[in-house]
């Protein structure tokens, strides 16, 4: 296993166009949480040095055991302070804590400046980009240059349909020309992602600049990938919506049955060790209209008590981990912090609640763990998008390296100082829920999963011309991350082996 985090995290610096000195790697490996603490050397690296240096690895490290005069210990340095079991590794929460300006429009500044240093560091130095510069040093006269930056608007001319993009970086903004047609066009440009473009320049000084061919930060093609040593598994749920009336007790309870050893296929049962649940623990309380008359509980409070009821039927041994979702009763803008201690109180001591989203990683198995609110706006704006194929808009968010990239649509953005819903690192699995579907696909070697719910269609969803496909699981090996997708939605379990 040790050789195989070597590699993840000498891919991981590669992937941030930095190479990592033998010393440094070393004291990396030796640290109890080595992926937390490569992303707090990438984040912190403000002189551009294309070495990581012990030295480095050691000024983090020291910051980590100094807090500051005055200051009470955080939940972020108790964390550090502790070692984590070794099954499981928190890599990086999404929600960091309060905006760093107390103006609206400094935080979200601060929030897209973040976004766009973050994505920029991952294309800086392709050669797809070639002579990359800012945009207030762009010269016509060069013929051709490269910008990354973040697109603020995106129109189509009447008569040609051409796309016209206003882009913007840390130096200005350009508008840029998108031919009908051409490569750049053949992918949606969505507004607030963060992009690579190559252009060229007519001689025409009163011409906009064309669009050669647009680069997304994307998933490397060729990475280190997280497998476990040993073949242990995950189950990956989502969408409880316990307080609900179309709860579905019995697909529940075929469910614990078959965790417990009681069911079909008790050798799989007793290789999982991990239970993911990506969202809306609870159904909540008034989140969409005459919702009381879907509730079979109507107090939030006792929700999570039945939550705690229903989670304490699973085996004991087993890690859950969960997050919420935009049901729970937490703070609905993205990145979402965990649920609050007074809620999370009701569950059982097996049970972490996570932000949403969190990245972690189980036996090494990197996992994004998302709820999925921006399915909302991201639907609407990809052509050919929907709710029954929403691991088509996971390729999407991948290839933005961005979970939510839409500002001021139906996902409320949080202004925090970190863009927390920023996909880095590249996970091994990236798991979703919120669209009441089943889906599972590949992409460039992450595993994409959009978790089952486990509850009934309601009449807010046949509103809403949304088919749930309920009562599903998908069961991964961690070691390889073949997968059977268990139905327990008759009330008894059935499995089925996934095609990788």
């Amino acid at each position: 296993m040790a050789g195989d985090l070597r590699e993840h995290l000498v891919h991981f610096f590669e992937e941030h166009h930095k190479l990592v000195e033998a010393g440094a790697l070393q004291l990396l490996l030796d640290d109890h949480q080595p992926l937390v603490l490569s992303q707090e050397l990438v984040e912190n690296s403000v002189d551009g040095s294309p070495v990581v240096t012990r030295e480095m690895v050691e000024a983090v490290l020291a910051l980590r055991r100094t807090p500051a005069v005055g200051a009470a210990p955080t939940a972020e340095l108790a964390r550090h302070a502790l070692p984590s079991p070794s099954p499981f590794e928190l890599v990086q929460e999404g929600f960091v804590g309060p905006p760093v300006a107390s103006q609206p429009h400094a935080a979200y500044q601060a929030l897209f400046h973040s976004r766009y240093r973050a994505l920029a560091r991952l294309m800086r130095g392709r050669p797809q980009l070639p002579n990359l510069r800012p945009i207030k040093d762009l010269r016509a006269s060069e013929g051709g240059a490269s910008i990354i930056g973040m697109v603020r608007d995106v129109r189509e001319t009447p008569q040609r349909h051409h796309l016209i993009l206003t882009v913007d970086d840390d130096t200005g903004s350009v508008e840029v020309l998108v031919p009908k047609g051409s490569p750049g066009a053949r992918v949606a440009i969505l507004p607030d992602e963060v992009v690579g473009v190559h252009l060229s320049f007519a001689k025409d000084a009163g011409r906009l600049p064309r669009v050669v061919n647009i680069e997304r930060p994307d998933i490397p093609v060729h990475r280190a990938v997280g497998r476990a040593p040993r073949g242990r598994r995950a189950i990956f749920l989502s969408d409880l919506h316990v307080g609900s009336r179309s709860f579905l007790l019995e697909p529940w309870k075929a469910l614990t049955e078959f965790l417990r050893g009681q069911g079909p296929e008790p050798w799989l049962a007793a290789s999982i060790d991990h239970v993911v649940i990506a969202g809306d623990l609870v159904d909540g309380i008034g989140v969409y209209p005459r919702q009381e008359r879907d509730l079979a509980i109507s107090d939030v409070v006792e929700q999570y008590v039945e939550l705690g009821r229903r989670l304490s039927e699973l085996p004991e041994r087993l890690n859950v981990v969960a997050i919420p979702g935009n049901h729970d009763a937490v703070c609905p803008a993205e990145p979402q912090p965990t649920l609050p201690s007074s809620l999370a109180t009701h569950l059982p001591p097996n049970v972490r609640v996570l932000a949403n989203p969190s990245a972690f990683a189980l036996e090494g198995v990197v996992v994004e763990a998302y709820h999925g609110r921006s399915f909302d706006d991201l639907i609407p704006a990809i052509p050919g998008a929907s709710y029954a194929r929403p691991t088509e808009v996971m390729k999407r968010m991948l290839q933005m390296r961005h979970l939510a990239p839409i500002y001021g649509d139906r996902t409320p953005l949080a202004p925090l100082p970190r863009d927390g819903l920023v996909i880095d690192p590249a996970p091994d699995i990236l798991v979703t829920g919120h669209a009441h579907t089943y889906g599972v696909d590949r992409y460039r070697g992450v595993l994409l999963l959009n978790a089952s719910t486990w509850q009934a269609e309601t009449e807010y969803q046949r509103m809403r011309n949304i088919s749930p496909v309920p009562a599903r699981a998908a069961v991964v090996d961690l070691s390889t991350l073949g997968l059977f997708t268990g139905d327990f939605s008759t009330g008894t379990a059935t499995f089925a082996a996934v095609p990788t």
